[in-house]
């Protein structure tokens, strides 16, 4: 991301510093997908309860806070900033910042917020008090960029939308960049990413076996203990141990839970194949940093996703559209009617499956489209907004 010095300064009256204090400068590069920023942050809206609201996110994560009540308050000390967060009551833009912009604002004001963030080219949106866990969590990576990882969801917008598929193919092409990736099935309805992964004979943990675990789970044992295919560590449920119901019993919330901390101190990502499940929506879900949808490029599709968002914890979303488009669609108006931004496609790859089942995956993400995707993915994870690409419109997903 360009830095603060080269965002363009206005004139105007200096925006008031809160209470929150700063801490520290830039602690050396973070990882790929983890802006490297400074620890002061400021909001701009004219709301005090906005205020006060991003007051107790910014004291929570311990950085600093500036508060503008006009834009024109605010470019001044644009130089100042690692983030800009802009209020739901907002409408100018904010012209010569290049840094990472966040639209915040009150549930009742959600829908109005994803506009604006599209035409603020905005890297995320925080509803409050509903997204305050997540912006506390991006704000400390902000503070220290070195600490912990990024755990993204997958989550299929309709059934049979490909979110197992995306899951496996950013994982083994994060992995081969050589950062430490675990994958994780959280869909134990699903067909099992064991077999996704060609890993069904490999010798390690899976779910079933860490469903009597209590206490803190060592983030090394973890790791180490985990089946590592196609270069990623695999944590899948193996289908061992089914219940009555023909499935394997997902964990106690307190297991997962500990599960999940140690996976983000001993991983540099976690990807989560969440399924769309209420259950593991609710206890996988809650500790991902954002969503991937994957969604086809049908209209029904379309709308099946746009309930299913309504549901997920309140973190950053983006669309990844799965094609062909059909009847002139193009990604966007896919994304416009889910109501969030897209981010990707998927590219069309023939015989996908066979080739994950052979244990090939590596082969795929070799492949420049899915590579292309695989960058997109870490860019908005990295907070860089939409692709440039995408932003121009591409008119055919399967290409």
């Amino acid at each position: 991301m360009t830095t603060r010095n080269s965002a363009r300064h206005g004139s105007g009256q200096s925006p008031e510093r809160s209470l929150a204090p700063p801490s520290g400068r830039p602690r050396g590069s973070g990882r790929p997908w983890l802006p490297e920023l400074e620890t002061t942050i400021m909001v701009i809206s004219g709301s005090s309860a906005l205020h006060g609201e991003v007051a107790r996110v910014s004291s929570a994560a311990a950085v600093g806070l500036l508060v503008a009540q006009t834009l024109e308050q605010a470019s001044v000390r644009w130089d100042e900033v690692s983030a800009i967060l802009v209020g739901s009551d907002v409408e100018a833009g904010l012209p010569g910042w290049r840094g990472a912009t966040v639209v915040v604002g009150p549930a009742e004001d959600a829908a109005r917020m994803w506009v604006q963030a599209s035409r603020l080219s905005a890297d995320m949106v925080a509803v409050l008090p509903d997204s305050a866990q997540w912006l506390a969590n991006y704000l400390t990576r902000l503070r220290e960029p070195t600490v912990g990882t990024g755990i993204v969801g997958i989550v299929g917008g309709c059934g049979g939308a490909g979110a197992s598929t995306l899951a496996t193919l950013f994982a083994v092409g994060t992995a081969a960049s050589e950062f430490p990736v675990l994958l994780v099935d959280g869909d134990q309805w699903g067909g099992g990413l064991d077999a996704a992964m060609a890993a069904g004979e490999l010798p390690g943990l899976r779910w079933p076996d860490l469903a009597n675990a209590s206490g803190p789970i060592n983030p090394e044992q973890l790791a180490a203990s985990l089946p590592r295919p196609a270069g990623v560590s695999l944590l899948s449920w193996g289908g061992d141990t089914p219940d009555v119901g023909g499935y394997p019993e997902m964990p106690a919330p307190a297991v997962i839970n500990e599960v999940m901390n140690a996976a983000r101190a001993a991983f540099s990502l976690v990807v989560v194949d969440v399924g769309r499940s209420s259950e593991s929506l609710a206890v996988l879900g809650v500790h991902c940093d954002g969503f991937i949808v994957v969604v086809p490029a049908r209209l029904q599709a379309a709308a099946a996703a746009a309930r299913l968002v309504k549901d997920l914890p309140g973190a950053p979303l983006g669309v990844v559209v799965r094609g062909p488009l059909r009847d002139g669609a193009d990604i966007h108006q896919v994304g416009a009617a889910v109501g969030v931004p897209c981010i990707g496609t998927v590219p069309k790859v023939r015989r996908v499956a066979d080739i994950l089942d052979d244990g090939r995956a590596q082969e795929l993400v070799k492949r420049r489209k899915v590579r292309q995707l695989n960058g997109d993915l870490l860019d908005w994870m990295a907070g860089h907004g939409t692709p440039a690409h995408a932003v121009a419109g591409q008119r055919r997903a399967d290409q």
